[in-house]
Formats: structure tokens, C-alpha cells, sequence
């Protein structure tokens, strides 16, 4: 299974970079799916190309793709692939070079491998419940920073237009708090950069399930502690997620206290 998403990623990560140097510097070419979340060319064709992979090792199993939705298994199997063919679609149309491919594989409603390949670092993080954490082999741990006011914090934004504006009070609330902040435009990969201690922390409280299935048990094998905003474990199918070491999650909560929204 790890070697089948290893593959897909790959060849769908070579896709992006085709495609994009096929275009003049800077160009962008998408569509909309609404007002302000776009989708381009190569996302539809990457998730297909991915979608081929698993179909042609594993028929029985069940995949849900961000663009194509949900293709049933057999009943019998509890596997779920789950497939963010292009994250951070916004960045990659503008050609900002910093996007992924994302494949998560679930057993029943637990995340038990995760594959996220971003093609222009040539950078592929690994998960596997039980078996580590991995950054081009190298295992990786979570940021040890125990301080919030000498962490570095990523959160992101989405496309709901309430959430959105709800995630940049709540940023104002944090920078005074936290050394500084960032956004990357790609909540999976961010999730990646928490397991592997570039960024100290991060939240967000409007994803989706292709955005946690497969960074949820590459976080987890890293040591990171994820939640839902309630303080709940994290649930793919819930939109929120705060993730950091065990004391700064701890942190998060008790300075939050104070956010009056």
C-alpha cells in the first residue's frame, strides 16, 4: 500500500511540474468552483492518475477524491483512500511553488498511512501508523519549542468567507503572543511542516477530510498532539484542527481562554 500512494505521488507531483513549466512564468490558468476556490487542469487530471493507481492494486477498496467525490468498494473491505490530488491550488495556479499531493489511507475511521509529495522542494513525507514518521526517509519528530511566545504559529484561512475573517481575529489575538506567524496555502503541507518542527504550531478551523487524512497519522508518528478546536482527538471529518507539541496544545488552550472573539 505505502509503495502504491509512494508511486501515485510521485507521478502526480511530476504532472504539477509538467504542466506548470508549460506555461509562461508567472501565468495562471484555473476555473472556480465557487466566488473564490479554484481548481485548475491538473488537479482533476491528478486525482484520476492516482484513482488508477489504487483501482489497479486494490479494486476492492473505497477512494474519496476532493474533485470526483466518493467511488464505493467492496462492502466487505474497510479501507478508504483519501485524495487531495493538488493542495494549495490557489498558490499553484499563481505559480507561488508551494503545493502538494496528498493520499491518505484509512482503516475504518483511523488514518493508518499517509503519503504528501511536494514536487518543487522534491520532498515526500511518509506516515505509517505504528512504523514512523519520514521526511525523504528521515524519520522526523515535532518541535520540542515549549514557549509560546518564542513559537513560530501557522494557520490558514480557507474558503469559507466566515471562518476565514473568524481565523484573522483570532491571528490578531495570537501574533502579540506567539515570536511570528505564518500562512502557506496549504494546510496539508503545514501539517507536515508540525511534524517535522518548521512550524511550532498551527490551527485552522475550515478543512476537510483530504486535508487531514494523510497528514493526521504523519503528525501522529511524529510525536505531534492534534485536536479538533473543541479539544477533542482529531476527527478527519471534523473541519477543525490545533497541532503542536503536547505543552504548546496545552498553551494554546489555556491562552485562548482570553480570545473573546
Amino acid at each position: 500500500m505505502k509503495e502504491t500512494a509512494i508511486l501515485a505521488a510521485r507521478e502526480a507531483g511530476k504532472l504539477m511540474l509538467d504542466w506548470r513549466n508549460s506555461l509562461p512564468p508567472g501565468a495562471a490558468a484555473m476555473d472556480y468552483k465557487s466566488a473564490k476556490d479554484v481548481v485548475t487542469v491538473v488537479d482533476r487530471q491528478a486525482e484520476d492518475l492516482i484513482i488508477s493507481h489504487i483501482r489497479a492494486k486494490f479494486p476492492e477498496h473505497a477512494i474519496l477524491g476532493e474533485e470526483g467525490g466518493l467511488l464505493k468498494g467492496s462492502a466487505a473491505s474497510p479501507y478508504t483512500w483519501v485524495i487531495d490530488p493538488l493542495d494549495g491550488t490557489a498558490n499553484y495556479a499563481a505559480d507561488l511553488a508551494t503545493s502538494c499531493v496528498s493520499i491518505g489511507l484509512l482503516e475504518g475511521n483511523s488514518s493508518i498511512l499517509g503519503v504528501v509529495y511536494n514536487p518543487f522542494r522534491d520532498e515526500l513525507f511518509v506516515g505509517l501508523k505504528g512504523g514512523g514518521a519520514f521526511l525523504n526517509d528521515k524519520p522526523i519528530r515535532v518541535s520540542q519549542q515549549a514557549q509560546l511566545e518564542k513559537a513560530l504559529m501557522g494557520f490558514d484561512l480557507g474558503y469559507n468567507e466566515e471562518k476565514a475573517v473568524q481565523q484573522l481575529r483570532e491571528a490578531a489575538f495570537w501574533r502579540p503572543r506567539v515570536r511570528t506567524m505564518r500562512i502557506l496555502g496549504s494546510a496539508v503541507l503545514a501539517l507536515c511542516y508540525v511534524a517535522c518542527g518548521r512550524f511550532d504550531f498551527f490551527y485552522h478551523g475550515a478543512l476537510f477530510p483530504w486535508d487531514l487524512a494523510a497528514a493526521a497519522v504523519i503528525m501522529e508518528e511524529a510525536g505531534v498532539t492534534a485536536s479538533t478546536y473543541l479539544g477533542e482527538p482529531l476527527d478527519i471529518y471534523q473541519p477543525s484542527v490545533v497541532a503542536g507539541n503536547p505543552e504548546l496544545h496545552r498553551l494554546f488552550f489555556k491562552v485562548r481562554e482570553q480570545f473573546a472573539g
